[in-house]
């Protein structure tokens, strides 16, 4: 049997893209082996919220804003239209796949380990079995597979553990040299986790990858495009990673739609992404603030500059378009 689609990995990138083509009538596969859970802070920051709403079986808590520190000073953001939410992880991609296997998508609890494409069609190994299909969306995270497919090759290690800690309303980030640490409130308790660009923080918890420095050069081949992290659509600075990963999928969905009923072609793909999603913006920002006189300066300015709390605010939020020169504006006051 071959499938219009194989979408691989179950996140919300594969999810939401196996949603999409299912219930535009096309003949999907998820492949992921459901046996692993994400090591993620679980954050629906207000940019999603503001598109995708919220679903109340998977929320923790609701979010008043954000506490940054780095050395000695500390700073605290608090939302002035804004609400993000903080949710179970776990839930929230058990109910996106069963909305994708509602839609009609097929699901085949298995490993890819490889994915070949032809001339006219894509063939994938698994550990169980060969599969056969039009296009394949890579959806797998940061992995073996993603990488030799042309996905995310640099990235941060991080380690994150349960705290019986009474949680309050805000997100915490303790900025660091080569890394950063969080604290996520939940419903009963919080999560905290660090990371590393050398390797694996030497404590206990849960350990997974995040990608760095943006997106991939290439997120399109001959039949095959890269959502998610596997693309590296992760903003560390914004704690933005979900609503990239599901917007990502369902565009990815959108254009494979178009191709399969031959109206468009798949650098479209790379066209509307990068359209939507100003990495270039938050690029010069990661570099502005990879100097620790000025991360220093820039947690110090949000601590007592009003103003300057606002901006970054709205950086955080996306409440109002941030344009470049406003990172002039940065720069300058900080340096």
């Amino acid at each position: 049997m071959k499938y219009d689609v194989a979408v691989i990995g179950a996140g919300p990138s594969g999810s939401f893209a196996a949603e999409k083509l299912s219930a535009l009538g096309f003949k999907t596969l998820v492949i992921d082996p459901c046996d692993r859970k994400k090591v993620c802070a679980g954050i629906l920051t207000a940019q999603y919220v503001r598109k995708y709403g919220i679903n109340d079986s998977f929320v923790e808590k609701e979010l008043k804003g954000v506490r940054i520190s780095y050395h000695d000073v500390d700073a605290e953001i608090t939302y002035r239209n804004a609400v993000e939410y903080s949710i179970n992880r776990a839930s929230y991609d058990s109910l996106n796949l069963n909305c994708a296997v509602g839609a009609g998508s097929e699901l085949i609890k298995d490993m890819a380990l490889s994915v070949k494409e032809k001339d006219s069609y894509v063939e994938i190994k698994t550990k169980k079995a060969a599969v056969l299909a039009d296009y394949a969306i890579i959806s797998a995270g940061v992995s073996d597979l993603s990488r030799s497919l042309g996905g995310v090759k640099l990235y941060a290690y991080c380690v994150q553990q349960k705290k019986d800690q009474k949680p309050d309303d805000y997100f915490e980030m303790d900025l660091l040299t080569g890394g950063y640490s969080w604290t996520v409130p939940k419903k009963d308790h919080v999560v905290v986790g660090t990371s590393s660009l050398t390797g694996y923080p030497d404590i206990p918890g849960e350990k997974g990858l995040i990608p760095v420095n943006g997106p991939v050069k290439n997120t399109f081949s001959r039949r095959t495009l890269l959502a998610g992290d596997a693309a590296g659509f992760v903003s560390p600075f914004e704690g933005e990673g979900i609503y990239y990963a599901r917007r990502s999928g369902e565009i990815a969905a959108e254009v494979l739609s178009d191709v399969l009923s031959g109206k468009n072609k798949l650098n479209d793909y790379e066209k509307r992404w990068k359209k939507e999603f100003d990495f270039s913006t938050l690029n010069k920002l990661s570099t502005l603030l990879s100097n620790s006189m000025v991360l220093e300066a820039f947690v110090r300015e949000i601590r007592d500059n009003e103003r300057f709390n606002k901006l970054v605010e709205d950086i955080l939020t996306k409440e109002n378009k941030f344009q470049v020169k406003d990172i002039a504006s940065l720069i300058k006051t900080l340096v």
